[in-house]
C-alpha cells in the first residue's frame, strides 16, 4: 500500500496488489450488482473484457494512432491537438470520443469502440444499472496519466434525469499503483447538488471546484484508488466524485478507455440544463452517439476550422457556453 495525495492535496491509500484492495469486484452474473451501485455510487466488474479484446486496442493505438501527426479532438481541451508526449514516449493527451474519429485515418480504432460499446457484456451492465437499453454518448482514450481534480461528471454532461448517467473506465491494462489511478468517493453521490450558476463552468470552474474539496473534507468522504486488472471495469454515477491521481514513475503508462451513457429513455444534457444536441445510431445491444462525427463533410469542415484558426474558435466556443448558461 501507498500513501498518495489528490490533485487537491486529499490523503488516499494506494493499494499495490489485489490482496491489498478492499473493494468488492463483482462477477457479471451476481445479482447484487446494481444494489452496491445504488448504495454506494460505483461498482467493479472483474474480467467484464476479454484480454483479447484489450490487446488488440493497445496494438491499433500503437500501430495506428501513436505514430500519427494528425490533430484529434482531445478529453480535456474539446480541441484538436496533436499529440503531447512525456520522455517515455507515451502520449500525454487522451483522445475524446473513438467512435466519431476520422473513418479514413483511424478506420480500425474507430471499428473497435464501436465493438466495444455494443458488446454484450458492457451494455448487459448499463442495462442492469438503468433497467433500460444504454445510450453510449461519450468516450475516451488514455494512454499517459492526465491527472485529474476531484469532481463529479454531472457538472458537464449528465442525463436530464439527473444523477443517472454513469461512466465505464475499462482498463486495457493491469494499472501499476504508481501509473497514476483512477480514484472514486464512494456515497459521494448522495450529498447535494453542487452545480450553481454561481459555480459556472467559463466563469468560476475554480469555485466549484473548491466546493467539492470542501465537502469531502466536512463529511469526511473516503477516497479509494481500486486496484485495476486488464479487462477489470469501473462503472460509476454521474454524481459520485472521482477524479484520478499523478504518476508517480514516467515508466508506467494507463491504458484505459472510458464511455459515459445513459438510459434510452432519457435524453442528454450538458450544464444541468442544455438539451445536448445528439447522432445517435442503434444496435442489438446499445444506442452509440456520434458528436462531431468526422465522417460527415460538415464535421470535417468545423474541424479544419478549429485547427487552422483556434483563437478565433475558441472565443465562439465561450461565447455560446456563455449564452447557454445564461
Amino acid at each position: 500500500m501507498i500513501e498518495l495525495n489528490t490533485k487537491k492535496n486529499i490523503k488516499v491509500s494506494v493499494p499495490e496488489s489485489l490482496e491489498e484492495d478492499d473493494t468488492p469486484k463483482f462477477s457479471i452474473n451476481d445479482d447484487s450488482i446494481r444494489e452496491y451501485y445504488i448504495e454506494h455510487g460505483y461498482v467493479v466488474i472483474k474480467n467484464l473484457i476479454n484480454y483479447i479484446t484489450c490487446e488488440e486496442f493497445k496494438d491499433i493505438w500503437d500501430r495506428e494512432v501513436k505514430t500519427s501527426k494528425s490533430f484529434i479532438y482531445r478529453q480535456a481541451s474539446a480541441k484538436p491537438e496533436k499529440h503531447v508526449f512525456n520522455s517515455n514516449k507515451w502520449v500525454m493527451n487522451p483522445i475524446l470520443n473513438l467512435q466519431s474519429l476520422d473513418p479514413n485515418k483511424f478506420k480500425k480504432l474507430r471499428e473497435k469502440s464501436l465493438e466495444l460499446f455494443s458488446d454484450q457484456k458492457l451494455c448487459k451492465i448499463f442495462k442492469t444499472l438503468f433497467k433500460d437499453k444504454p445510450k453510449i454518448v461519450q468516450s475516451m482514450y488514455f494512454e499517459g496519466n492526465s491527472e485529474t481534480w476531484e469532481h463529479q461528471d454531472t457538472y458537464y454532461l449528465d442525463s436530464n434525469v439527473l444523477g443517472t448517467m454513469a461512466g465505464a473506465w475499462i482498463a486495457l491494462e493491469r494499472i501499476h499503483a504508481d501509473a497514476g489511478r483512477f480514484f472514486i468517493c464512494p456515497k459521494s453521490h448522495n450529498f447535494e447538488n453542487l452545480h450553481t450558476k454561481e459555480n459556472n463552468i467559463v466563469e468560476n470552474h475554480d469555485r466549484y471546484i473548491d466546493e467539492i474539496i470542501k465537502l469531502i473534507k466536512q463529511k469526511n468522504i473516503k477516497v479509494k484508488a481500486p486496484f485495476m486488472d486488464i479487462g477489470d471495469v469501473l462503472f460509476w454515477n454521474s454524481k459520485t466524485i472521482h477524479g484520478s491521481l499523478a504518476s508517480q514513475s514516467k515508466k508506467y503508462s494507463r491504458s484505459s478507455i472510458t464511455c459515459h451513457a445513459i438510459a434510452k429513455s432519457h435524453q442528454l444534457i450538458q450544464y444541468q440544463k442544455n438539451i445536448k444536441k445528439t447522432n445517435f445510431s442503434e444496435n442489438e445491444n446499445s444506442i452509440i452517439n456520434f458528436p462531431k462525427d468526422l465522417s460527415l463533410i460538415k464535421n470535417k469542415m468545423i474541424f479544419n476550422f478549429e485547427v487552422n484558426f483556434p483563437k478565433i474558435s475558441n472565443l465562439i466556443k465561450n461565447k455560446l457556453i456563455k449564452k447557454k448558461l445564461i
